[in-house]
């Protein structure tokens, strides 16, 4: 890691550089939990946006913004690699940022963004995932991590909300 590189996640820097470009995103992952009542640490910021060639221009432009290259090879994404990607992960000057498009309700872009919560980041507005959202990702991915948070978060909030996903609950 050189110097210039930040040693963690800068949401602040995220969330500004993603409004500049135009980019319709939520916040979701560890930011998420954070904002919705349980502090821990994280080593990426994560964003789920839209499907489309405008979402497919506006990342083009936040990617600029933010000098991103692909985490895995260091290379700078053109409008080829990122047309139809579901997933992209970058290093930048803000640190690793995951981008995720779409989805499957309810944890498509859509239903995501009507459930999210309206926060500032540093001077910025953002939708962070809310709870219900958040119950749902954390589910589907159920790594150690992700049922820590589960805990933390139902510690905090009592009863988590569940909804059904397709493809992990039987009855859907």
């Amino acid at each position: 890691m050189s110097q210039d590189e930040p040693s963690g996640p800068d949401l602040d820097g995220v969330v500004a550089a993603a409004n500049a470009a135009g980019l319709q995103y939520v916040v979701i992952g560890g930011f998420s939990v954070m904002a919705n009542g349980f502090l821990r640490a994280t080593k990426d910021s994560d964003l789920l946006v839209p499907d489309g060639k405008e979402t497919d221009a506006a990342i083009l432009r936040f990617f600029d913004r933010i000098e991103a290259t692909r985490l895995r090879d260091d290379k700078v994404l053109t409008a080829d690699d990122i047309a139809d990607a579901h997933h992209l992960r970058v290093a930048s000057r803000h640190g690793i940022i995951d981008v995720m498009r779409g989805g499957l309700p309810p944890l498509d872009y859509d239903t995501v963004a009507e459930d999210a919560i309206e926060v500032e980041v540093g001077s910025q507005p953002a939708r962070v995932a809310g709870l219900r959202s958040i119950v749902g990702f954390k589910r589907l991915a159920s790594r150690p991590q992700d049922r820590r948070d589960l805990e933390e978060l139902e510690a905090f909030h009592g009863k988590l909300p569940i909804e059904p996903i397709p493809g992990l609950d039987a009855d859907t």
